[in-house]
């Protein structure tokens, strides 16, 4: 049977598959939401420069002068 928690609770530490251990998770709504560092690591991935993408974009630029 699931947890669920208090809506004042913000985070519970669970067993993350992803992860292979037991990590910090998000409580939406009382009940366990995405693990906190899985979603880290998604975000450091999403934010992080792609010098390929910046070339493109000056090749881009070029098309429309």
């Amino acid at each position: 049977m699931t947890q669920h928690f208090t809506k004042n609770t913000v985070a519970a530490s669970f067993y993350c598959n992803k992860c292979g251990r037991t990590t910090m998770h998000r409580i939406d709504d009382g009940r366990k939401g995405p693990c906190l560092e899985c979603i880290k690591l998604l975000d450091d991935k999403h934010n992080a420069k792609d010098p390929q993408a910046d070339a493109n974009r000056i090749q881009q630029s070029k098309l429309f002068e």
